[in-house]
């Protein structure tokens, strides 16, 4: 089991991912970033498996607005999902990744820039450790007023 997170430009595509218990990266063409760091991505994106967790931050802000546990990967070049891609008419981030649940908040659950050493720029992607994933657990059972124990 890995923890991942996933990164956003902005808490509209956390949420709408949220509502559709689904995640979506770029593809290699779309362009200098992802073009560079393409086999990164796919030797990660093949490493993701059901039951992973991911958690979902806004990159400028290191704001954590979600968590999920990965149901499966796939590839769709069909639906639109994310308001970006009904405005160009095109999908955008066809690398998918489904979740069986998701908890998401407005607020932040947690503000923090979390290093990763293996962060894959141009897709947001990187492994989180277990004491980052642990805090970030710490702060959503405060949150919500829950009893949680990570890994």
């Amino acid at each position: 089991m890995a923890i991942w997170l996933f990164s956003s430009t902005d808490l509209e595509n956390i949420k709408v991912g949220c509502e559709r218990l689904l995640w979506g990266f770029w593809d290699r063409e779309t362009g200098e970033k992802q073009r560079r760091n393409w086999r990164s991505f796919v030797r990660t994106y093949n490493r993701i498996e059901p039951f992973d967790f991911a958690v979902f931050q806004i990159a400028k802000t290191g704001e954590v607005h979600a968590l999920g546990i990965v149901k499966e990967t796939f590839y769709d070049d069909q639906t639109l999902v994310w308001p970006k891609e009904f405005e160009q008419r095109a999908v955008l981030y066809p690398w998918r990744v489904a979740f069986s649940f998701m908890l998401f908040s407005e607020e932040p659950i947690l503000r923090r820039f979390i290093k990763l050493s293996d962060y894959i720029d141009g897709y947001g992607i990187g492994e989180l450790s277990p004491i980052d994933f642990n805090d970030i657990l710490a702060e959503i059972s405060k949150k919500f007023k829950l009893t949680m124990r990570g890994i």
